[in-house]
């Protein structure tokens, strides 16, 4: 089945860039099975952060700038039979595309070197695809002025353009929609080594991806489909998205579903290939603007809009496995060739740092997202985009409210993140749906879905609601969002807020249960527990990716922890989490945007032993089962020095542990941090460190976790910051240290209590072998005992 030559594997890991957070679990997921598998697996990571835990799995960690040069050089040293580039971003494909020819006998396994490269040259891109009879755009890529104006004659505006640097990176496209813009662009200062890289804008085509799974042998299944609610021209990942694709009839479904595994066939790849669409709705004109022959952002999402286990998939058939005969684990098999049906809408609508209204176009500006799921548009619409507890709706109304229709037009013309707000005040006002849509490019059913909201809003506020109409607009989610009191205090059982299984009909294994729900509103609740006594987590809304790979990490330590302890753990988050497939088997996980798990009863409370709220807000202050794990700032004193010392503590109420101490030193104009320095402390540091914790902690009673940041000052340490929970280096210290800080709080809350009467090396104690030393916070090295002692004992020279 598999391919038997292949032993050894090199994982080309992600870059250090944010961007890469939702690629976390799905390596954990590729390098576990692996490991089951019996292969020998190597990773090359710029930060080993971003490994959620997986290091355990690896043979070998290489820690050096993920680039072309540092994969050779691995690739002759030590000979891996295979390479993987799957869960790498989009800098793996290009890695692969710089080895062809060079690596010898090891194989690339997924995307091979043509389809690599043409997720970069684009003129490969289209004359691979005209050979194979697929609609493509028309494309140039050049320096010649002349050429570049003949061929904008040739299509007419609008198009889009950006610049083409020689190091794979360029400027971000930018639409353009006359001569007097397009000169403007052209006037740009030029920069030697640069093509202008000019194509048909297609700017009102509604925009599709479609993820497929492709095998050896020529098998392939669609796993999911995803519509961008706001047209081409936006990008991608600033548009409302929605999966499945509801604007598509089966015909033009499995139209664009044909086009995809023949593009997967045309550049042979073997794994997952995500193919967008541009779809004209009148003419019925298509065009494949792209395809992402790896894991992605999308993969992720559809990951957890179908439950299917993706990343786990695509390692196997990269593998030689069957479409139909993968495994789940060593052990348990599942037919992959089954396409996941599903009978709810999951939602993806994106997230900006503060509230202004910022004009939409080809490059990324949201910072994050949120996922909401329900049955039908107008409950995922009411439950995300327009929900004003997250998006200040209600404000946005009434600026728009202010503006004439000449204004409000412009708004529908050049596009804000403000799109579905604008367009909800544009049919208040009896704009005509049909010429919405045809100058917005947003199909008629998501118009529909907002003339719905608007007109159940007008029930709601004049008071009638009678049988005749509860029924409708509970399935729209206004139960669900707590919008009308009239619905909270209805008799009529439909009214009711329940937990619905979201588990789709993703794999042919009665053994793979997806304890995955969400709340909406309905008659029956599907919510499944254990007798086990229960642990319950609260998760935040994410601000940040950064939050995002915090909250992953964070979050996989306590399911892990909570479940080893043979208890059942309860994850409810406001963004849901989809966890590694290993612990979504064991974790109940709840989609409940608004927290109204909580007034439902639906957990029994005698079951529960403790609530761990990482949402940053102090909830049930009353209960003292609440372990508030966000940070909360105790102390901070403004006294900055060259050398800084962060130590993490873990207390019981009487003793404490101090398992992570990073050393931090300014020198010569970079910072220095090294994890965790406790083998390389002298006996007076552990000494002042301990009479200082010790102090801080005199009128401290409760099992907590400490965050203290001290200075050295005039020879002398200072504690000038104290926080009790969480800080962003938590995964840090939690690598850092070989004593799991984690783990260690779940067990202190289930009444297991530390030593009393420590030495101070059993305070300190850890087992490291690898130590982890960050440059500026930008470059990363796992160094040995003998490594760590010599840049300590440089650094300390210099103090």
């Amino acid at each position: 089945m598999e391919l038997d030559e292949i032993h050894s594997i090199l994982i080309i890991g992600p870059t250090s860039s944010d961007k890469n957070v939702d690629l976390s679990t799905a390596l954990y997921d590729t390098v576990d099975i692996l490991h089951q598998l019996g292969y020998k697996i190597s990773i090359i990571v710029e930060d080993p952060t971003s490994l959620l835990s997986s290091g355990d799995f690896y043979d070998k960690t290489i820690v050096e700038k993920v680039s072309g040069e540092n994969v050779l050089k691995y690739v002759q040293k030590y000979h891996p039979d295979a390479i993987l580039p799957t869960v790498g971003d989009r800098n793996a494909l290009g890695i692969v595309a710089s080895l062809n020819g060079k690596i010898g006998k090891t194989r690339v396994l997924g995307p091979n070197y043509a389809a690599s490269l043409a997720t970069f040259k684009r003129e490969l891109f289209v004359k691979r695809l005209t050979k194979a009879n697929l609609p493509v755009i028309k494309f140039v890529s050049s320096d010649d002025e002349k050429e570049i104006y003949s061929f904008i004659r040739s299509i007419g505006f609008p198009i889009i353009a950006r610049r083409r640097y020689s190091n794979r990176h360029s400027s971000g496209w930018t639409n353009i929609n006359n001569l007097f813009e397009l000169d403007n662009f052209m006037a740009m200062e030029d920069i030697d080594d640069t093509k202008i890289e000019i194509e048909r804008s297609i700017r009102g085509f509604s925009e599709y991806s479609f993820t497929i799974l492709r095998d050896r042998f020529d098998n392939s299944a669609l796993i999911g489909t995803i519509e961008d609610i706001e047209p081409i021209g936006i990008h991608h990942l600033d548009s409302n998205l929605i999966s499945p694709a509801v604007s598509l009839n089966d015909s033009k479904l499995q139209r664009l579903r044909n086009f995809s595994i023949k593009l997967a066939r045309a550049f042979n790849v073997v794994g997952v290939c995500t193919v967008h669409f541009a779809y004209n709705h009148v003419t019925n004109e298509s065009y494949i603007t792209e395809f992402i022959p790896r894991l992605s952002e999308e993969t992720k999402f559809l990951e957890y809009a179908t439950s299917y286990p993706l990343a786990t998939a695509v390692a196997e058939l990269c593998l030689g496995y069957h479409l139909d005969k993968l495994q789940l684990d060593a052990g348990n098999s599942f037919n992959g060739a089954t396409e996941p049906f599903v009978d709810h809408i999951t939602s993806r609508f994106p997230q900006w740092k503060n509230d202004k209204q910022r004009y939409l176009g080809p490059s990324k500006t949201s910072n994050s997202s949120i996922v909401v799921n329900g049955f039908s548009l107008e409950e995922v619409l009411n439950k995300g985009a327009l929900n004003d507890k997250l998006n200040n709706n209600f404000e946005r109304y009434n600026e728009l409210k202010k503006l004439d229709d000449d204004e409000l037009f412009e708004k529908i013309i050049h596009p804000t993140n403000w799109m579905l707000d604008v367009l909800l005040e544009a049919l208040r006002r009896n704009f005509e749906k049909p010429v919405l849509s045809e100058i917005t490019g947003i199909n008629l059913p998501y118009l529909a879905a907002l003339q719905n909201i608007i007109d159940n809003s007008l029930i709601i506020r004049e008071g009638e609601i009678d049988g005749g109409n509860v029924e409708r607009m509970v399935e729209m989610g206004v139960k669900g969002v707590g919008h009308s009191k009239l619905l909270l205090d209805s008799p009529d059982i439909v009214t009711k807020t329940v937990v619905k299984n979201k588990r789709a009909v993703s794999v042919a294994n009665n053994q793979y249960i997806n304890h995955n729900y969400f709340v909406t509103s309905g008659i029956s609740n599907e919510l499944e527990l254990s007798d086990r006594k229960k642990i319950i987590v609260r998760t935040p809304i994410i601000t940040s990716k950064t939050d995002i790979m915090i909250r992953q990490f964070v979050l996989f330590q306590l399911a892990k922890s909570i479940d080893q302890n043979g208890l059942e753990p309860i994850i409810i988050g406001r963004e849901p989490w989809n966890s590694p497939l290993r612990t979504r088997r064991k974790v109940v996980e709840i989609d409940d945007p608004h927290m109204e798990i909580k007034s439902l009863d639906l957990i029994d409370s005698d079951s529960i032993l403790n609530i761990i709220d990482l949402s940053k807000n102090m909830v049930d202050t009353d209960d003292d089962r609440v372990f508030q794990f966000s940070a909360q700032e105790i102390k901070n004193i403004d006294l900055t020095g060259n050398t800084t010392v962060k130590i993490m503590v873990i207390s019981d109420g009487q003793n404490y542990l101090a398992p992570s101490v990073i050393y931090r030193g300014k020198r010569d104009g970079h910072t220095y941090e090294i994890s965790s320095v406790n083998n390389f402390m002298t006996v007076e540091d552990r000494a002042d460190f301990a009479g200082l914790i010790s102090q801080e902690l005199e009128k401290d009673n409760h099992v907590d976790i400490y965050n203290f940041e001290l200075v050295k000052s005039n020879g002398h340490w200072l504690v000038t910051k104290k926080y009790r929970g969480m800080t962003n280096d938590i995964i840090r210290h939690e690598l850092a240290s070989s004593v799991h800080v984690i783990d260690t709080l779940v067990k202190l809350l289930l009444g297991n209590k530390i030593g009393s009467d420590l030495s101070l090396e059993d305070i300190f104690n850890n087992f490291d072998t690898k130590y982890l030393l960050t440059i500026d916070k930008k470059r990363y090295k796992l160094l040995d005992k003998d490594e760590i002692q010599t840049k300590l004992h440089e650094l300390r020279k210099k103090e």
